[in-house]
Formats: C-alpha cells, sequence, structure tokens
C-alpha cells in the first residue's frame, strides 16, 4: 500500500460532461482516497493558459504559490456575473474571505471545498505548506502538494478530476509519468448535448472563435494592441462575449449548435486515444458513463480493483452505487435534423474508441462504434 508521503497517483479523466463529476464525488466517499475536484480545470481558466500552469523550468515556492492562488480572467468573469457553472464549489458570501467580483483563487474554488467545509482555513494551511517548498519543476511542485493534502486527510492515493483534463494528457504524461488514468467514456452525443448547455464549455467556444478573429486571446493579461482593429471582422453575436462588453443576458441566451460540441467531442477522443495508447496498458481503465449508470456496484468494483488491491470495498461500492441516478436528458430526444447531425459529428470519435477496442459491457445503450 501507498505510503501518505507517497500516496498512489490517479488521473480520473474524460472530454468532459462525461461523468466525470460523478465519479468524483463518489471517490471523496472512499475511506482512501483524496478526491482532487476541477484543480487544472481552474488554475488554465478553462485549459487557456496551460503553459503558465506547466512552465519548462522549475518554480520557486512563492512562484507556485502564485499559479494556485491566481484569479483567472474567465472564471472571475462568470463568476462576477452569476455564471459560474454548479461545479464550482466556493460561494462567496457575507461570511467568506473572497468575493465573486474580485475573484476567487483557482485552487479555492472547487478543490479545497470539496474536501472540506472550512475552506478558508485549509487555503491557509496550504499556503503555509508551499511557502517551504524547495524549487523544482511543476510536476515535483504539484505531487508536493497532493502529498500534503494526503497526510492532511488521512489518505493513501490521490486523484486529480478536472472536466475535458483530456486535453492535457501530454502535460500530465510529461510531469506524473507514474500516474495511472480512469478514463471516463460517454456516449459522444448525450455528452455534446451537455455541453451545449453548459455555461463554461460555450464560452470556451465562444472564446476560441474570438482568439481565431482577432488573432488574440481577448482574455489574456496583456491585450493585443491590434484589438480594435480587428473588431469589425467580430460577428455581432460573439460581441457581448468580450471582455469589456460582457453582457451575461446576452451570454446566458446564446445558443451553439448540438454538432459543434460533437465534433469537439470526436476531436478530442481522436487525440486523448492516441495519448492513451502510448501509455503501459496496465495504467488506464475506461469505464463508460452508461455502464456505471446501469451497473453502478460491477463498475465502482471494476474501479477499486484499478486502484489497487486495498482500494476494494464492498462497503463503498454499496454505498456509492446507491448515489448513481438516471441522466436528466437524452440526444435522442431532438428534432430530426439536429439528432441526425449530430451523429454523424460524433461517428469519428466512435470510430476510434472501437478501433481501440474501448466498448460498452453488453447491454448497455452507448454505441461502440459509428
Amino acid at each position: 500500500m501507498p505510503t501518505p508521503t507517497s500516496p498512489g497517483q490517479v488521473f480520473v479523466t474524460g472530454t468532459g460532461r462525461c461523468g466525470s463529476t460523478l465519479v468524483s464525488e463518489l471517490l471523496r466517499e472512499h475511506p482512501q482516497a483524496l478526491s482532487l475536484s476541477e484543480l487544472f480545470n481552474h488554475l488554465t481558466d478553462m485549459y487557456r493558459i496551460t503553459a503558465r500552469v506547466f512552465p519548462e523550468g522549475p518554480l520557486t515556492a512563492a512562484e507556485f504559490w502564485s499559479v494556485l492562488s491566481s484569479r483567472n480572467t474567465v472564471n472571475r468573469l462568470l463568476g462576477a456575473n452569476g455564471l459560474a457553472p454548479r461545479e464550482v464549489l466556493y460561494r462567496p458570501s457575507a461570511t467568506t474571505r473572497f468575493q465573486a467580483d474580485t475573484g476567487i483563487p483557482a485552487v479555492l474554488m472547487t478543490t479545497l471545498p470539496h474536501l472540506t467545509d472550512t475552506p478558508d482555513e485549509l487555503y491557509d494551511e496550504l499556503r503555509v505548506a508551499v511557502a517551504e517548498f524547495p524549487d523544482a519543476r511543476a510536476g515535483e511542485h504539484y505531487r508536493r502538494m497532493f502529498a500534503w493534502l494526503c497526510t492532511r486527510f488521512g489518505k493513501t492515493l490521490w486523484a486529480e478530476r478536472s472536466g475535458g483534463s483530456l486535453i492535457l494528457a501530454g502535460q500530465f504524461r510529461e510531469h506524473f509519468p507514474d500516474a495511472r488514468y480512469l478514463h471516463i467514456v460517454r456516449d459522444g452525443r448525450d455528452t455534446a448535448l451537455s455541453m451545449s448547455r453548459h455555461t463554461g464549455f460555450r464560452m470556451a467556444a465562444v472564446v476560441m472563435a474570438l482568439h481565431l478573429t482577432l488573432g488574440h486571446d481577448p482574455y489574456a493579461d496583456t491585450p493585443a494592441p491590434d484589438v480594435e482593429r480587428n473588431l469589425g471582422f467580430v460577428p455581432e453575436e460573439l460581441l457581448p462575449f468580450l471582455p469589456d462588453r460582457f453582457d451575461a443576458d446576452a451570454v446566458r441566451d446564446y445558443r451553439l449548435p448540438v454538432s459543434l460540441f460533437g465534433t469537439y467531442w470526436a476531436d478530442e477522443m481522436q487525440r486523448g486515444m492516441e495519448a492513451m495508447s502510448l501509455l503501459p496498458q496496465e495504467n488506464v481503465l475506461h469505464v463508460w458513463y452508461e455502464d456505471l449508470l446501469a451497473a453502478p456496484e460491477e463498475s465502482l468494483h471494476r474501479i477499486g480493483e484499478f486502484l489497487g488491491a486495498d482500494f476494494v470495498d464492498s462497503d463503498w461500492e454499496r454505498r456509492s452505487a446507491a448515489k448513481v441516478g438516471a441522466p436528466s436528458s437524452s440526444w435522442r430526444d431532438l428534432p430530426d435534423a439536429e439528432r441526425e447531425e449530430l451523429d454523424q459529428a460524433c461517428a469519428a470519435g466512435f470510430a476510434v474508441l472501437a478501433a481501440h477496442g474501448v466498448v460498452p459491457m453488453a447491454g448497455t445503450t452507448a454505441r461502440s462504434g459509428a
């Protein structure tokens, strides 16, 4: 069994909106697992500033704390306008230290509230601990931090889960060479439908479109000098997403085709499976969300076995299985034309899963091929 100073390392990964949040919540109930939720999603500000979170050279303790405590632009803007996704657990109030209009430190948005009911106090403890870290590359800093948290909460393994973190597979392989991967897969059509209704994913899609149009990320800390000149090329419906024109009502009302997210899911699945194929087979477990819904105890038993023999816990399986419910919507409820476009958009993703032998258990509804 791993010791608290050298805990097991697991990433719960996926494309986002794939059921990984549920898995993270269930792992939080395991007596030996430290469930770290949404850390890298919030540190990278929805995967915009990955280079800052995984820089090339070593970091001092102060530089590492600056990454953890950063109040990043997109998340700050969503929070200040009442648009924070439900996965953000830190909810500002008169009694909290941080407020929405000034921003919430990235590590405090979800990761620490997922562990404790007193996140502000844990934030202070972590700050003191990190201050003692020697200079090191980013991966070593994160591993020290996770080990400290494991010791703090009496756990022997950490499992970090960020929605959409499949996009970071390359960085994870480089900085966490001993990590294992619990890959949550969901029918791409239901995944895309969920993405299309999620503020974070819709915002990420629009910010990417603005970046391509302007030739610069409008949410970057240092605006490009030619942004104003290029505004004439920005479609009118995207103007309310610019930082200095941000309109919360327009953002709430804005809709993108579901098929666009189906294409995104397929592209991420292709890149993700390519990255996963470079890992030792025993270090990866693919679990279909549909299997978890249809056979929760069996699926949780597989997860426990993957974590290690000491993590197989029938009581945890039984308690957690009772918390697994049915999704609230299905891609099958879409109008015929949208359903057909979505099916075509996801075809390449299903094909790559089938090519790698990643298929659901018999009797579940997810399609294993396109």
